[in-house]
């Protein structure tokens, strides 16, 4: 949740300083759609009064009116009084929409009043995946009902009756929660096919926001979703009266008074919030006899022309709208955030006001621009604007490297005119003066040059990822078979710019999450699908490997230029393998300049845990090395690691047996199914019988001195590259009277073989820090840097994050691993 804030406020704050986001409108007298910032007249195409009505005259009177009679307020709770104005407006809306309405303050307290209150306890929810955050945040009050919660794929109807099908053998009533407009990609629900499971499923009920679908569509503006159909009996429509409405507020509408009148009553915010203003809800009073009257279908119209137009005009210039609908709200694809902020900055310069759609309302690689029409604008306006924007578009994407397939790709709509030729992929549009060498395997590289790179910085040199090769590839399961990338980038003089590796594995998408989200998803892993919340990733080194897999050249001016080119091959890996992430790891945290050149390329930042190195070697005794410990740490391994040396004897393992390997790998298990600190799928039993015969691999043997024979009681796995000491992972008896001491001893006794071989440092991987400083290593932020090509995993996670119920994924079945 941390790195989700830290995120959004990144992407925020980068908005603000590009002059794109948090805003001031300068006007103190507003005409039409013209805006004024920074004193620059402005077209306004993010308005979400699409009929324009809060510059209509009745309005303005029927708020002045209301003002006149009650003042700036009517302070009084719900559930003592109301003002005349709210019997007034609820009735007229009533009428409107063929149901039973009660207005609240906003849209947002609307669903936080009424979700608690009509949900029950022997309820199942289902949350479209895209569904406005308003409704997730009220189904969050659920929690203390313990109300079973899942997500669903995007307008997913297929899996929608399936879900259907399932949830009612056990629940009373399955809620389908959904909004009629999607904000901000302009798409609209199923409303057939929605009808057609309330017809045929007497257990599904609909519960549906059709804020940006009111007024601008259907009888009287009663919105999208009932623009064809009645207010069904198993259904509750929820609108918004700020935007096309222009007026306050929001409407909860109901099949039957009963519904209505126990959400009046029972719900939080009808008893403890404040009211609408009068001034507001005089305005209100007004819409809805706008709303009730013939005028309404002249502005429908009216707006419908506008709509039609701009889509003329998009399919004129070519421009990437990612949905064609009648919807008043447009999306045009730019991919990555870079290519938004330029986009909106030279359109202001233009004079015209869009909107950034960006992370978290889409995932990080499909920003957008956003606009809307209104019945406000004139042709004249939507011609120029949208040929503003054609004019620049293919200009920002030379500056910075996008091609228009790599955008299509990127939402994942068809190219037009696509001949399925791979190099239609091609990323870099500028002359290249930058010589790229892409590999398969290291054997096609040049050891003594990798090795100059690379050794010493990890468990990667070239034997190490001869030995990652052998073992990761040709095994049975989907996990334990990595696809291995290399990238080396030369400048014109051969010199070395950016070198690493990539590996594309299956993960648990909960790999970084906190431990108690993982040990739920390990239940239902247990219980019903191994392969629960799982998805390919492509990232830089590998899931066994920790260090600095991406060499730069600091010093070398194509800097940026070869990290625009690692992204892209990232990205190309993705497609090839039908990968859903990558990762871009072990980054030193703090590198201001860095993060910033990855968010703009899409990319947003995660805490990596703490990398631990121990340094402090070179020390001839036992008490010289204690003496470099600080009082606490002397008095720590004296106390809890020294004082048990005599129990326990220590040696390395040379031509382990078969029998050997299988117990380290039982020993390996113990640990690992118990940690869910870094949760990923358990090493292979292959890696350990390799480790067995691998000359490049030291195994440490602890073991516990009991009467006459010796206990293995833990094994320490190590790869010793240049001068640095890998220690790769353990494995420890947990049935071990010692347990605890085990793991010290265990640390202890790395420390002692690294020096005996006199290396410069050791590399002690990742968690156990407090331990691991106890003895003298230090702690290091890293950070990885991620990208997702489908963030549907990543939300029923971060749902699971909030709530403590269970939250389900409905998997595709082509997504699905077995």
């Amino acid at each position: 949740m941390n790195n989700f804030i830290t995120t959004i406020n990144d992407v925020i704050t980068d908005g603000k300083n590009s002059g794109i986001l948090h805003l001031n409108v300068s006007n103190e007298i507003l005409e039409g759609n013209m805006l004024k910032i920074n004193d620059k007249e402005l077209v306004n195409f993010s308005s979400c009064s699409y009929l324009g009505l809060e510059f209509d005259p009745r309005l303005k009177a029927g708020a002045i009116k209301a003002l006149e009679g009650y003042g700036t307020q009517f302070s009084a709770s719900r559930a003592y009084l109301s003002s005349i104005h709210y019997e007034q407006l609820e009735k007229k809306l009533n009428a409107l929409f063929g149901g039973y309405c009660v207005v609240t303050p906003t849209t947002t307290l609307g669903h936080i009043s009424t979700i608690p209150v009509i949900i029950g306890e022997k309820d199942a929810v289902i949350l479209d995946h895209q569904v406005h955050s308003s409704i997730q945040t009220a189904t969050t009050l659920l929690k203390p009902k313990g109300i079973h919660i899942e997500l669903l794929r995007h307008n997913r109807m297929d899996l929608l009756e399936e879900r259907i099908i399932q949830l009612s053998k056990k629940y009373e009533k399955v809620w389908y929660m959904a909004d009629g407009i999607y904000s901000m990609y302009g798409d609209g629900s199923p409303i057939d096919a929605i009808y057609e499971l309330l017809d045929k499923f007497p257990k599904f009920h609909f519960y549906v926001d059709d804020a940006h679908g009111m007024s601008c569509f259907g009888k009287n503006g009663r919105g999208f979703v009932l623009q064809n159909h009645d207010l069904h009996e198993r259904m509750v429509l929820t609108t918004s009266l700020n935007k096309a409405f222009a007026s306050g507020g929001g409407a909860m509408i109901f099949p039957n008074e009963k519904m209505a009148s126990l959400v009046r009553t029972c719900g939080g915010p009808m008893i403890t919030s404040g009211p609408m203003q009068p001034a507001a809800l005089g305005a209100a009073l007004a819409a809805a006899d706008i709303h009730l009257s013939k005028d309404i279908i002249k502005m429908q119209e009216d707006l419908q022309e506008n709509i039609k137009y701009a889509n003329l005009m998009i399919k004129k210039v070519g421009l990437p709208l990612i949905k064609e609908l009648n919807s008043p709200v447009f999306f045009i694809g730019v991919c990555l955030p870079k290519v938004g902020y330029q986009l909106i900055k030279k359109m202001l310069d233009d004079g015209y006001y869009t909107n950034l759609g960006a992370f978290p309302a889409v995932p990080m690689k499909n920003t957008g621009v956003r606009f809307t029409i209104t019945r406000l604008h004139t042709f004249k306006q939507i011609e120029g604007m949208i040929t503003s924007m054609a004019r620049h578009f293919d200009e920002v994407l030379l500056e910075q490297n996008i091609s228009r397939d790599q955008i299509y790709k990127a939402f994942k709509i068809d190219i037009p005119g696509e001949t399925n030729n791979e190099d239609t992929f091609q990323p870099i549009l500028k002359p290249s003066n930058l010589i790229l060498e892409k590999y398969q395997t290291i054997t096609e590289i040049d050891k003594t040059e990798w090795n100059r790179i690379f050794e010493g910085k990890g468990s990667f040199d070239y034997i190490g990822l001869l030995f990652l090769e052998d073992t990761f590839r040709n095994n049975k399961l989907a996990q334990d078979n990595w696809e291995f990338d290399y990238l080396i980038i030369r400048d014109k003089n051969k010199n070395v710019v950016l070198a690493t590796f990539f590996t594309t594995a299956l993960c648990k998408d909960d790999m970084l999450s906190h431990e108690t989200i993982s040990h739920k998803i390990e239940m239902i892993r247990k219980t019903s699908d191994p392969y629960y919340l799982t998805s390919k990733m492509v990232m830089t080194g590998s899931l066994l490997t920790e260090g600095n897999h991406v060499f730069v050249n600091e010093k070398s001016s194509h800097k940026k230029q070869a990290f625009n080119e690692m992204y892209w091959m990232a990205s190309s890996l993705m497609k090839k393998y039908n990968a859903s992430s990558i990762m871009l790891r072990d980054f030193d945290d703090g590198n201001a300049e860095l993060d910033k050149m990855m968010l703009g390329n899409g990319y947003f930042k995660t805490q990596m845990p703490e990398r631990n190195t121990h340094s402090n070697l070179g020390w001839k005794t036992e008490e010289e090395f204690v003496s470099t410990l600080s009082y606490k740490s002397r008095y720590h391994l004296r106390s809890q690691i020294l004082k048990f040396n005599p129990v326990f004897e220590c040696h390395l393992i040379s031509k382990p047996t078969t029998e050997q390997a299988d117990h380290w790998f039982k020993l390996y298990n113990e640990v690992k199914n118990n940690s869910f600190k870094l949760n990923t799928f358990d090493l292979p039993k292959k890696l350990f019988y390799n480790i067995a015969k691998s000359q490049n691999w030291e195994v440490l043997s602890i073991c516990l001195k009991e009467e006459q024979e010796l206990k293995e009681v833990a094994v320490i796995f190590n790869y010793k590259s240049g001068d640095v000491y890998n220690s790769m992972f353990i494995g420890i008896d947990k049935t071990s009277k010692f347990e605890f001491s085990v793991y010290r001893q265990a640390l202890y006794q790395i420390l002692v073989r690294a020096n005996s071989l006199n290396c410069e440092s050791i590399n002690l991987g990742f968690t156990a820090s407090l331990e691991k400083r106890r003895m003298g290593a230090q702690s290091f932020k890293t950070v990885a840097y991620m990208q997702s090509n489908d963030h549907f995993n990543a939300a029923v996670i971060e749902s699971m994050q909030i709530s403590n119920n269970q939250i389900i994924n409905v998997f595709e079945s082509e997504n699905s691993v077995n």
